[in-house]
């Protein structure tokens, strides 16, 4: 018989499959509890919303904006009553997204993660993000940016490995937010991450490998030097970590291209990692790039009535 886990996780793969990519809206009142409470994982929905029909507007919206969407699952996760979902998220751009009219037919591909609260057998509550910034160059609606072309479709993703220690591997991500992010010590990074450390969402112009994860976060701790992330919530099985934080910091310094601007901003950020031998292997991650963008003053706010709520509230 199944676990309470994998049943779980069969929801929240059926959601998807049924929902977001068959477009059948009313298989949401089988799997989505009355009381359902989304967290939107941009800021183009509004906060707070409720029932069923917050996932079937959200899933509706997208699907009338590409036809062919699909959100693709890569990895899943579960213990106990939470889920976290790895997707691919493509499609073609043939109708209004976010207010914005498409700019030709445009594919975009871009990686999603989403975390689910499970209550009796059925999805009581979601937080995510996906790269909408990345979405929005490659379709050509970021502002002073030339389209980008869409990533070609990665290789499939392994599935966890059938045991690990999960409270070691956990404490491996708690380390790498509390000593490499929050404090600095960049020399942790060696100890923390494998020497064939592969970043699947590493950004553009960044070294791969450790070289990489110094640089990201360096350049967070020089335009934020009060930076601090907040782990909300980890989801581990095998050898699987999937993260649920936030991090906060006044940007007193340079970020990337963007001069000080001694603005304070919140963001969400959301991963999933593989751990091997007690080092990080593999990360896919997500950081509400653009809200952090928005809240800087480089990105107007989105021009869609339905954008409510605070950044700061969406961040948590």
């Amino acid at each position: 018989m199944a676990s309470e886990q994998e049943r779980n996780k069969q929801v929240v793969l059926r959601e998807y499959e049924e929902v977001w990519n068959a477009g059948r809206m009313e298989v949401a009142e089988e799997l989505v509890s009355q009381d359902f409470t989304d967290h939107p994982p941009t800021r183009f929905f509004d906060v707070g919303r409720t029932g069923p029909a917050s996932l079937q507007e959200a899933a509706r919206h997208f699907r009338e904006a590409f036809p062919d969407f699909v959100d693709k699952a890569e990895l899943c996760v579960a213990e106990g009553d939470k889920v976290a979902y790895l997707g691919q998220i493509s499609g073609t751009h043939k109708g209004e997204l976010f207010g914005f009219p498409p700019v030709g037919e445009r594919r975009m591909r871009v990686w999603g993660v989403n975390f689910f609260r499970m209550e009796d057998g059925m999805i009581a509550e979601r937080w995510g993000q996906f790269d909408v910034l990345s979405m929005m160059g490659q379709l050509g609606l970021a502002p002073g940016q030339p389209p980008a072309d869409a990533p070609p479709e990665p290789d499939h993703t392994s599935p966890p490995a059938s045991s690990g220690d999960l409270e070691a591997n956990k404490n491996v991500y708690r380390r790498m937010v509390e000593e490499v992010v929050n404090q600095g010590h960049f020399d942790v990074v060696d100890e923390l991450y494998h020497a064939d450390f592969v970043d699947h969402t590493a950004p553009p112009g960044m070294p791969g490998g450790v070289d990489g994860v110094k640089g990201i976060f360096g350049a967070f701790r020089t335009g934020f030097p009060d930076v601090k992330f907040t782990i909300d919530e980890m989801v581990a099985e095998g050898d699987v970590v999937a993260t649920l934080v936030h991090g906060e910091g006044t940007q007193t310094g340079q970020f990337l291209d963007i001069p000080p601007t001694g603005k304070h901003a919140a963001w969400r950020s959301v991963g999933f990692f593989r751990v091997e031998d007690g080092r990080i292997r593999e990360h896919w991650g997500i950081p509400d790039l653009l809200g952090l963008l928005i809240q800087l003053g480089v990105i107007p706010p989105p021009p869609v009535e339905s954008a409510t709520g605070s950044l700061e509230a969406q961040a948590t």
